[in-house]
């Protein structure tokens, strides 16, 4: 069973019911349908702490749900110039580049990006609003869908893991991410079933991501050959490193986590189009969350309009992540 329909469903059970706190101005939208949800202050949802028990079905259900990689040797990078004519690379920016061998430790992955309904477990457990709540961003934020966070949000999420399992959950590193893509290091240009980019048949069509309001959900289309779903789906994904694009000519050979320090940090996958999501390529989007507040404008004109504040880790929606475990097996 996937945890992120397990999960929906206990929070569709026992989290998310909707009762406005005494003299609320107007509720958010979105908390018609969601029966118990704490309406806060200042407007924003929160969902009421999950019990001992279904935090702990949570956590059996997100350990089901990775995906082992042995660990191996590969050449990290983009291999273009070695097999294309003229010796041409795939990507046509230089921080892909040089290819180089990097050698990883064991490791699981998660099979899925997280999702909505994992998140808002993990922000319930927190006491913490949920995250991403403008009207805008409803016809998107459904509980299979990936969730868009922050930088910081995916990595204290990755970290709540390792305090409620005592394992080493964490952020992907950049190469582990890679090594995931590419089946465990294979010269594959795209995190497919077959290596291809097939729009429509494994990964989905523009068409069909507007179809369904922006993004699939996480399961909509094949894994790639190792197992992983969604790393070309629509989303890009943060991973644990810090970003300098001549890393890769003083990258260390063996577990590489990125250099020190930086002013950005390294995200892969989907990043507006379909080549964009090829197995190397390298994304250093500037964190720029919405800040101060969304305006919310309620059925009933008699009922003013609301300022209401943007939550902790709130980002767009295109910034997902997935949690990888460190073996020592």
């Amino acid at each position: 069973m996937r945890l992120n329909s397990t999960v929906a469903s206990l929070l569709v059970l026992g989290l998310l019911h909707v009762t406005a706190l005494p003299g609320a101005i107007a509720q958010p939208p979105e908390s018609k349908n969601n029966d118990t949800a704490e309406v806060m202050p200042d407007g924003n949802l929160r969902d009421p702490a999950p019990s001992p028990e279904v935090i702990k079905e949570f956590l059996a259900k997100t350990q089901e749900n990775l995906l082992l990689l042995r660990g191996g040797t590969f050449e990290m990078g983009d291999w273009g110039a070695e097999v294309n004519k003229g010796g041409l690379p795939f990507d046509g920016t230089l921080d892909s580049k040089p290819l180089h061998k990097v050698t990883l430790d064991n490791f699981s992955i998660g099979k899925y990006p997280v999702t909505y309904a994992e998140f808002d477990l993990f922000t319930a457990a927190l006491r913490l609003p949920r995250v991403n709540q403008a009207k805008v961003v409803q016809k998107y934020r459904k509980a299979d869908n990936p969730v868009g966070v922050t930088w910081q949000g995916a990595k204290d999420y990755c970290a709540w893991l390792a305090k409620q399992t005592g394992q080493a959950f964490a952020l992907p590193t950049e190469a582990q991410w890679e090594y995931a893509a590419r089946s465990g290091g294979k010269r594959l240009v795209y995190p497919t079933n077959n290596g291809e980019s097939e729009p429509g048949k494994n990964l989905p069509s523009f068409e069909q991501r507007e179809a369904a309001g922006g993004y699939v959900p996480v399961s909509s289309f094949p894994p790639n050959q190792a197992g992983v779903y969604y790393m070309s789906a629509g989303v890009r994904e943060w991973v644990h490193d810090w970003y300098d694009k001549d890393y890769y000519s003083k990258s260390p050979s063996r577990n590489p986590t990125g250099p020190a320090t930086g002013t950005r940090h390294v995200a892969r996958g989907f990043a507006g189009s379909n080549s964009s999501a090829m197995t190397f390529k390298r994304w250093a989007p500037k964190e720029n969350p919405p800040t101060g507040t969304w305006t919310l404008y309620p059925e009933d004109i008699k009922v003013p309009t609301r300022e209401i504040p943007y939550t902790t880790y709130t980002n767009f929606a295109d910034n997902a992540f997935r949690c990888v475990r460190l073996e020592d097996h």
